[in-house]
């Protein structure tokens, strides 16, 4: 008996002898009774040399409190386990990370103690801080990323709102910083970075509480709290200071400007999100300004800057988030009304502002680049069309439009070719229209291109003809299949003389050069008489159809040909009378409520048209959105007295890129009584004089109007 006790100590001290872990136990003091001999080959100290003394002159100082709550609360425990991580140190001086399971066996007589294992995790804890590390730092500054840039504001808001106090946020944009980057290298563009991460900061210590890298050529900061307005002025200037100076970076003495957006909490928004949001409107602002300029958020920005910038931050998803469609306009002959071909026109179906024309967002898809993925896009969904289009029977040709960025994109042809192929599509029944503004460009390459294109049987339209400097260089140049004139010919027809003439020759040469003529723009029964006795070979506009969905699009395919006048005016219903107006009344406008939230942005001036107790009929130059959510709030002056309105669109109609809307008040009975009495002495005083001197009665032409805004 007495041998297999000794054998069973002597494993057991054997298992002690060789653990991985340090085992030791505590008294209720927490003096070391036992240390195992692990302690030396972990923590560098002789198993024995630490005995008698309190475990607590190991700890680190920012852990002990922790430490010390953990023991008194497993002493009130027997048998529990309680786990804990504290810093040890290491008889060399380091601190090494430690997991500790602490189990109360003060009530076991055998053991009569705290029973603490201690595994090391000094190597898996410095594993996990450079994870954190990684994740919360950009790689090549060294800076916060943008992750925890948001992670700090949060906290400051936090922060702020126990303190009641105001801070700023900055974001700064480098001016030129992609040219640079092209011209010289990325390695120089990487070292440039470096040394403004480095010396920024160093630059602006005593205002900034934070810099962080959050975008390519993108900084953000933090600042100290601010204790009077005037401080973050005094800021931004001082950061334009600092990119006043030149930058050495090898043999280059670089100098680059920035543009900075600047937003104050809580006056620039109360919540991370919206405080992010209205400083990146801030430096989109500052950059329209021209370089090295800031600009402090301020909620009147008007609602054409707030629609353009919102649009520029939402098209980098617009593609992924499948929000691009497109329509179609016919493309008709003049005698017999039959469909030859359809025009394909990319439209944004955008979740905030409805159907946003391209004229509105191209320019944006230019400027960020992402014009070369939609217009394949477009190109290839047009395809998918004529295939399915070809399935039922109808073989119409569709064009497409290529902008310039489109058009000189080295890979176009060999997109189209793929994309052709994938869908076993003829070449014959797609064409690209090029407008006359890249027939200035890059002369060699342009001609061949067109060359190639046309070689593979794709036809090539020459857009907008007649508007350009190098319009008749251009037939003989690029020897289109198509021209098509511009509507601002067309518009004119055919009671204007010069139009009559320019459009004559225009057909009449293309004619003679084998060239198919479409006419643009073709709205009324005169001009379509004209054209037809011109024998222009296609017409193309409103009287036959607006651009139309693919469904409807089929639905006309279905008939021998299509209707005129398929566009009529209808007949406005009210319940209330209508004021009209000889000129229209200038008005201000702003957007109240947008997707089921109150909004506070600057105003805009827009021309109403009628109005009347039930809602009135205004002139914009800005595309809205005819959403039941979305609320517009009108303020005009009449009979000295100033009216505030609200509305909601209920119909919408476009003249020439100018937009009329019709508005529904919303009014409870006792305004609308109000209302009612002074447009009915309104009424009284412009059957004396329809267009009274001291109202803001507009009698220039509308679209000039509209430019000088």
């Amino acid at each position: 008996m007495n041998h297999s006790l000794q054998t069973s100590q002597e494993r057991f001290q054997s298992l002690l002898n060789h653990a991985e872990e340090i085992i030791c136990i505590l008294n209720r003091e927490g003096n070391i009774l036992f240390a195992s001999a692990a302690t030396e080959k972990i923590l560098g100290y002789t198993a024995d040399g630490h005995l008698g003394k309190n475990y607590a002159h190991l700890v680190h100082t920012d852990d002990l409190s922790l430490a010390n709550r953990k023991l008194d609360n497993i002493m009130k425990r027997p048998n529990k386990t309680t786990e804990i991580e504290l810093r040890l140190k290491h008889k060399n001086g380091e601190w090494r990370d430690f997991k500790i399971s602490i189990k109360n066996l003060l009530h076991n007589a055998s053991v009569n103690g705290i029973v603490c294992n201690l595994q090391d995790i000094t190597r898996i804890k410095k594993q996990q801080r450079e994870i954190h590390y990684m994740a919360y730092h950009d790689y090549l500054t060294e800076l916060p990323n943008r992750r925890a840039f948001e992670e700090r504001l949060n906290l400051e808001i936090r922060l702020a709102n126990v303190d009641d106090r105001k801070f700023a946020v900055l974001f700064l944009n480098l001016d030129g910083f992609k040219y640079l980057n092209d011209s010289l290298g990325h390695k120089i563009g990487d070292l440039l970075l470096i040394e403004i991460a480095r010396n920024l900061h160093r630059h602006c210590s005593q205002s900034i509480e934070m810099l962080a890298r959050i975008d390519g050529d993108e900084f953000a900061i933090l600042t100290t709290p601010l204790h009077d307005d005037k401080m973050i002025e005094k800021i931004a200037k001082e950061v334009l200071q600092f990119f006043e100076q030149s930058i050495q970076i090898k043999d280059y003495n670089l100098f680059i400007t920035a543009s900075i957006g600047i937003g104050i909490y809580p006056e620039s928004g109360n919540d991370a999100n919206t405080l992010i949001k209205n400083t990146d409107l801030a430096l989109y602002l500052a950059e329209k300004k021209g370089s090295h300029h800031y600009q402090i958020f301020s909620p009147t920005t008007d609602i054409a800057t707030h629609k353009i910038f919102s649009l520029r931050n939402d098209l980098q998803q617009a593609l992924h988030n499948n929000e691009f469609i497109v329509h179609y306009q016919p493309i008709v002959h003049p005698v017999t009304n039959e469909i030859g071909s359809v025009e394909a026109l990319l439209r944004w179906d955008h979740p905030k502002w409805g159907i946003v024309p391209p004229n509105e967002f191209i320019p944006l898809a230019e400027e960020s680049g992402l014009i070369i993925p939609i217009g394949e896009w477009i190109i290839r969904t047009v395809c998918e069309n004529l295939k399915e289009w070809h399935k039922k029977g109808y073989f119409i040709q569709a064009s497409v439009n290529l902008s310039a960025a489109q058009f000189f994109n080295e890979n176009l042809v060999d997109t189209i070719i793929q994309i052709l192929e994938e869908h076993e599509l003829d070449p014959k029944w797609l064409n690209v229209e090029i407008t006359e503004s890249v027939m200035l460009e890059q002369q060699e390459n342009k001609i061949k291109k067109i060359a190639k294109l046309r070689t593979l049987g794709i036809q090539v339209s020459l857009d907008d003809f007649g508007t350009g400097y190098a319009s008749y260089r251009s037939l003989k140049e690029i020897k289109p299949n198509i021209v098509k004139l511009d509507k601002s010919f067309v518009k004119e027809l055919p009671n204007d003389q010069e139009s009559v003439e320019i459009v004559t020759s225009i057909v009449q040469l293309a004619k003679k050069l084998s060239i198919i003529v479409v006419a643009e723009g073709v709205e009324t029964a005169e001009q379509l008489a004209f054209l037809s006795n011109l024998q222009c070979d296609w017409v193309q506009g409103y009287l036959f159809s607006r651009p139309v969905s693919e469904d409807q699009l089929l639905t006309l395919l279905k008939g021998p040909s299509i209707s005129e006048n398929l566009v009529q005016n209808t007949t406005e219903r009210r319940k209330y009378f209508r004021i009209e107006f000889q000129y229209p009344l200038e008005c201000s406008m702003t957007i109240s409520e947008l997707n089921g939230k109150k909004v506070q942005l600057g105003r805009t001036n827009v021309l109403i048209e009628n109005i009347g107790p039930g809602g009135l009929r205004f002139l914009s130059n800005i595309k809205l959105p005819a959403k039941e959510d979305l609320t517009l709030q009108f303020k005009m002056s009449i009979l000295g007295n100033e009216l505030v309105l609200h509305g909601k669109i209920i119909h919408t109609s476009e003249i020439d890129d100018v937009y009329r809307y019709g508005i529904q008040f919303i009014l409870k009975e006792k305004r609308r009584e109000l209302l009612i009495k002074k447009l009915n002495q309104f009424q009284l005083r412009l059957e004396n004089s329809p267009v009274p001197a001291d109202h803001l009665f507009v009698t220039d032409r509308v679209d000039h109007y509209f430019n000088k805004l």
